[in-house]
């Protein structure tokens, strides 16, 4: 007797997690597998664009040396005044040096309210080592209905 195929998970479609993401500054927090074989989670800045998740890491970082060797990650995001409580899903990992630029700039521009600040001119110091991190999810899903406050 053959087993049953695995259970697919139920995942939200792009635009889906695009609303939902729309008026959000939370970071994410990603999880990757160390070569002992134990999670290790990263709390990082994000973008969602085109259905991928977006982040940044440093070229000297574990977890850029994590997802190096294993693109298989995990992440959670605290949604606020969202249909959900948090977003939770699973992706391959793609590091790209030739994109930490544009991803650098771009989390300035969402995350920093002085784009020339000391902060911001930090950040820009090291792009030449920092890597965008481009998320695939496999799946996305929300979890925790919360209520949402009528305006």
């Amino acid at each position: 007797m053959s087993e049953p195929a695995p259970r697919r998970l139920r995942s939200l479609d792009a635009d889906a997690i695009a609303a939902l993401l729309s008026s959000h500054q939370s970071p994410v927090r990603l999880s990757s597998l160390s070569p002992n074989g134990y999670p290790l989670i990263s709390t990082l800045w994000f973008l969602f664009e085109e259905g991928c998740f977006w982040c940044i890491t440093n070229q000297s970082t574990l977890m850029r040396r994590n997802l190096a060797a294993n693109p298989r990650c995990a992440f959670e995001i605290t949604l606020h005044d969202a249909r959900y409580k948090l977003l939770r899903g699973q992706g391959d990992a793609e590091l790209h040096l030739d994109q930490g630029r544009r991803v650098t700039e771009a989390m300035i521009s969402r995350y920093l309210p002085d784009p020339r600040g000391a902060m911001a001119e930090a950040l820009r110091a090291r792009i030449p080592t920092e890597y965008a991190v481009r998320i695939i999810p496999r799946w996305v899903r929300g979890s925790g209905v919360q209520r949402v406050k009528k305006a």
